[in-house]
């Protein structure tokens, strides 16, 4: 496993970064469901593009210049993202308040914010984030009461990405912080679990686990402790911290997927049309898998699993920022292709950003509460290790 500060510290900004490119990836051809069009349009796309006219982002009829996103620009869930990236460098944690505070002023109270699906500056505004301004807004709840009942959609797995590079050498204060994040927004028991999982995948690749199958086997011996997962290794399916554990078929998906593509997968050409197998769709169980395979298709080449996401239609913003946050983990910030860095907006903001948090990570580190890489052998899935 790695240990070099200077390399963990490369990679957890890497991670960061890549999530924030991938989003301003798809602002250009977000939402776009028929991939012969899209083709026939723009080719294969390789870059930040301005939207075309009629297609979201590109601005609304009813004001000039109202919602029109430009190349290399955010769309509305990359600036949420965007505003828990400045929570974290600034706070040096995850403070859920200070973040809510930075949500209402920024977001849900921007003044051209109404509550509707083309309100806002963005040229679309989520489903989730209209229903948080009639919770907190038009019906003035607490906080606590405004997480969303059937939220099935990843913005916790993605903004998660930067509280796993902010904590990727703290697994249990990782997986802790992770979870009160989504629980925050959703009630989906799935979507909290799954954006622990993809946390706990992150930081091993931060660490120097490669994209492969035995990524997901390699953290899923960490499962019981110090990962609040249920495991065969392990008697501990809960704690008062973190409350019950989920059965760790979350850490395994990506293993699944990488093996898949290993023995079938890589046959699949164009590489971006195996998305259409995992579904375009904007529910998680859709994005995160389309993410791992174009991650686990293209495992050393940050460039190529990108591309292949943003080529993949649909909701190729959230799946590339995953990706994105896979490929800039392991090659690291030195490691993603320089132009795609130079043309995301306010690029030097965000990549400042990344490395304190990084730093914050290592700074934060103790033996307390660390990781338990397994030396040698992996044990089997399906046997329960001997009692001492």
């Amino acid at each position: 496993m790695e240990t070099d500060p200077e390399v963990l510290l490369d990679r957890a900004a890497g991670a960061i970064l890549g999530v924030f490119i991938g989003d301003a990836l798809g602002v250009g051809v977000h939402w776009q469901y028929d991939l012969d069009k899209l083709e026939k349009e723009r080719g294969y796309v390789t870059g930040y593009l301005d939207p075309l006219p009629g297609t979201f982002h590109s601005g609304t009829s009813d004001a000039p210049g109202k919602g029109q996103l430009k190349a290399g620009q955010l769309e509305q869930q990359g600036e949420v993202t965007k505003l828990l990236l400045s929570s974290l460098a600034s706070q040096r944690c995850l403070d859920q308040s200070d973040f809510h505070d930075r949500f209402e002023k920024q977001i849900l109270l921007e003044e051209t914010m109404d509550g509707t699906r083309q309100g806002g500056k963005y040229g679309w505004t989520d489903k989730t984030i209209c229903d948080f301004y009639k919770a907190r807004v038009v019906e003035k709840k607490p906080w606590t009461e405004c997480a969303l009942p059937r939220s099935d959609t990843p913005d916790t797995i993605v903004r998660g990405a930067l509280i796993a590079a902010a904590y990727c050498l703290s697994p249990r204060a990782m997986c802790c912080q992770v979870q009160a994040h989504s629980r925050a927004f959703t009630c989906d028991s799935s979507v909290q679990a799954h954006s622990v999982a993809f946390a706990c995948l992150l930081s091993g690749i931060i660490q120097g686990l490669a994209l492969n199958k035995d990524l997901s086997w390699k953290v899923y011996t960490q499962a019981g402790d110090p990962l609040p997962f249920s495991s065969v290794h392990s008697e501990k399916d809960h704690d008062a911290e973190y409350g019950d554990y989920t059965e760790p078929d979350s850490l395994l998906w990506f293993g699944m997927i990488a093996e898949g593509v290993q023995n079938v997968g890589k046959h699949i050409e164009p590489a971006h049309r195996g998305v259409e197998l995992y579904g375009k769709f904007c529910a998680f169980y859709g994005v995160l898998g389309s993410a791992y395979y174009c991650a686990s298709r293209f495992p050393d080449d940050f460039e190529k699993a990108v591309l292949c996401s943003l080529n993949g239609g649909g909701q190729n913003t959230m799946r590339s920022s995953l990706v994105g946050a896979m490929m800039g983990a392991s090659v690291g910030l030195k490691g993603i292709p320089k132009h795609f860095i130079d043309g995301l907006e306010d690029h030097e903001s965000i990549a400042k950003m990344a490395l304190e948090v990084a730093q914050h990570a290592l700074d934060r580190a103790t033996p307390s509460d660390a990781w338990r890489w397994p030396e040698g052998t992996l044990p089997a899935i399906g046997v329960k290790k001997r009692s001492e």
